[in-house]
């Protein structure tokens, strides 16, 4: 019987949801990247979410690859293995070579494999098509249940921590900003924009890598329209005890992809019970199925400053409260059991 689970990586804001959903069902569980380098623990199972995390983050060279995939098969030998899929690639390392070669050999390897959208499937078995035959699962769809406060929500209070008036219209847009076509997108969109009263609340920065003169000029562009504009803008972390606060001020949240496969900003604005705009790509369009939130062309500012403007005609609380009794369906023990199930029998 199944008892012992490791999760191995570092990423407490994500994996604390598998930990505790693992937690409930009963299951000893293990995270931290270390644990796979260092072989020590014993589980019966391994979840592995990010292959790039186990590389520190940084591009591997072969070697590091071939050390990688030796120390996987040796896990794999011992433990039963799962792979819940978030990207195709790294952010920003799209049909590189050596990444493809690190994801094969996770796809390869795992005995479940497993989606939070149709979309996830389909676009893995087109870039992975060694991998197309694999076990996959699809499960659509996650929350944030950990992050709800225990403390009753004052929405106009929320709003007068931030400074803004009862009859402003709110716009959030939460997350990182991780191509200068993202910060650039929203500009455009949001100085088109015809809604009186208009404000906006930047809880996402702009955080291209880089040191180039483009970059750092970028960088201030963007500091300075923030600034043009009154902007309530966070520039560090937000701890999850604050969340609530950030989400009950708005009135929708806006999702800024250029592209993705897999993004936790829907979901997040569905668990705070938020009416959602966000760009129909990847798992979006599958969140967003059978609801009122709105999608937009991707890319497009005028659709995007389109969809704002609609919102505001909206029953945006009502659209927000079936948001809410949604993402709570979306129980990430139901996740874990429907993997668990997936297993084929074990190896004799």
């Amino acid at each position: 019987m199944l008892r012992r689970v490791l999760i191995p990586s570092d990423q407490r804001d994500w994996v604390v949801h598998f930990a505790e959903a693992y937690r409930r069902l009963g299951f000893d569980v293990t995270t931290g990247t270390y644990n796979f380098d260092l072989e020590a623990s014993h589980p019966d199972l391994i979840h592995f979410v990010w292959p790039e995390e186990l590389a520190g983050w940084t591009r591997p060279d072969f070697r590091k690859i071939d050390s990688m995939t030796a120390c996987l098969d040796r896990w794999v030998h011992r433990a039963r293995c799962i792979f819940t899929v978030s990207n195709l690639y790294p952010h920003g390392q799209y049909r590189d070579p050596i990444w493809h070669r690190l994801y094969s050999a996770f796809f390869e390897r795992a005995e479940v494999i497993h989606h939070f959208s149709q979309a996830s499937l389909d676009q893995v078995r087109k870039e992975y098509p060694a991998a197309a035959g694999r076990n996959h699962l699809v499960r659509v769809g996650y929350n944030y249940e950990l992050f709800l406060p225990r403390r009753p929500r004052e929405r106009a209070k929320s709003r007068s921590k931030f400074g803004f008036e009862p009859s402003d219209v709110v716009y959030l847009v939460f997350g990182s900003l991780r191509f200068w076509r993202e910060a650039a997108l929203i500009r455009r969109a949001f100085g088109r924009v015809n809604v009186p009263r208009k404000k906006l609340l930047m809880a996402a920065r702009y955080v291209e890598p880089g040191s180039s003169w483009r970059l750092r000029w970028r960088r201030l562009q963007w500091k300075r329209w923030l600034c043009s504009k009154g902007t309530v803008a966070f520039t560090s972390y937000i701890p999850n005890e604050e969340l609530c606060d950030l989400f009950d001020a708005a009135d929708v949240l806006v999702v800024v992809r250029e592209d993705c496969l897999s993004s936790g900003v829907p979901s997040l604005g569905m668990t705070f019970g938020r009416m959602v705009v966000a760009p129909s790509v990847g798992c979006i369009p599958e969140f967003l199925a059978d609801t009122d939130n709105l999608l937009y062309e991707p890319n497009s500012a005028s659709g995007l400053a389109l969809a704002m403007e609609r919102a505001v005609a909206m029953n945006r609380e009502a659209i927000g409260a079936k948001n809410r009794d949604i993402a709570a369906r979306w129980d990430w023990e139901g996740i874990i059991r429907c993997c668990l199930d997936a297993l084929p029998p074990a190896r004799g």
